[in-house]
């Protein structure tokens, strides 16, 4: 396998899940306003002393700024719910993001550019370590870290890979990879978790139960399943590449034409043609730097086009920013 993954890998993320000793788990919470105000401080202090904080809670936070930090994969909808209770910490890069009564007490989450599980891990832990000089965090001998999923326990780890695999979408066999990676105990999911969509033929590949493996357990199996998927769907692009040539370069040139010189679209379709865009890249059908195309998807999101405009704007004023957005990221 190749050193430079960045056709088929496009982030890491590493998640550790915690709680505190003798604490109910989130959903069975209520009323208990000085544990939510030791839970929170303990959190940002223990960040404090590693970056620069922003911290927020969800009763407070602006609704365009927590939609865009969803979209980014810093949160989820669960905890933008959570308006009474849950809370996040994110460091000013962004890369670490802690977010408090959430399905667990604490969920820590490390994101990274490209495929780097050791160093996504290297970095969380340290803030895992930290947060453990603060709060009591609920250990058993026996069973690992408790959670509120039992398939949580042990470990507590969920190492992802975000994962661009048009070709194996488009000759339909992406669903026996799903059930391959069923059987080895791996998930696969959209973009934005559980449920949603594989916009722009990406998908997030993750370990599920974690009772029983060790964090470097964890590491090593899902570097060796991702190196097979990557050597699969490269496989599978010069197959199409050879059995239907022409017609997918006239697919992927059309898709970059429409991306050029467009003037409205609206977030499905182009998702849709970046996909194809970006496997025009990957192909060497069109010179383009394929990091920027993998921040394209993000930044044409709803709420992260009203970040950028700086106010809050209507669905065709969106799908105009939209755009003029792909104009300006995919012009020479």
């Amino acid at each position: 396998m190749d050193n430079r993954v960045d056709d088929v890998v496009v982030s890491t993320r590493i998640r550790f899940a915690r709680n505190i000793k003798n604490l109910p788990f989130p959903k069975r919470l209520s009323g208990q306003e000085e544990i939510y105000s030791v839970l929170m401080k303990g959190v940002k202090e223990a960040c404090d002393e590693l970056f620069k904080t922003k911290f927020y809670k969800m009763c407070d936070i602006d609704e365009l700024l927590a939609q865009s930090y969803v979209e980014k994969h810093l949160i989820s909808n669960d905890l933008v719910k959570n308006v009474n209770f849950g809370a996040l910490a994110v460091s000013e890069d962004e890369d670490i993001a802690v977010m408090i009564n959430e399905e667990d007490h604490i969920r820590e989450q490390c994101v990274t550019d490209g495929f780097d599980l050791d160093g996504a891990y290297k970095k969380l832990l340290r803030v895992d370590e930290k947060i453990a000089e603060k709060l009591d965090i609920a250990f058993d001998p026996k069973l690992g870290y408790l959670t509120a999923c039992p398939t949580n326990l042990g470990a507590a780890m969920r190492a992802s890979v975000m994962m661009f695999l048009p070709a194996l979408t488009i000759t339909k066999k992406i669903n026996t990879l799903i059930n391959d990676l069923q059987r080895l105990d791996f998930t696969t999911r959209g973009v934005y978790g559980e449920g949603s969509g594989a916009q722009g033929y990406m998908y997030q590949i993750s370990n599920q139960a974690t009772v029983g493996k060790s964090e470097d357990d964890i590491i090593k199996l899902v570097k060796k399943t991702v190196g097979s998927i990557i050597e699969i769907e490269r496989k599978e692009r010069e197959n199409l590449k050879k059995t239907h040539g022409v017609e997918l370069q006239d697919k992927i040139m059309r898709a970059f034409g429409i991306l050029t010189n467009c003037y409205l679209i609206d977030s499905n379709e182009f998702s849709q043609l970046l996909g194809y865009v970006k496997l025009g890249v990957a192909l060497g059908y069109i010179d383009r730097d394929i990091s920027k195309i993998n921040k394209l998807l993000t930044l044409s999101q709803p709420a992260m086009l009203c970040m950028l405009a700086a106010k809050k704007l209507q669905p065709r004023d969106r799908d105009k920013a939209r755009a003029a957005l792909g104009r300006k990221f995919l012009e020479k």
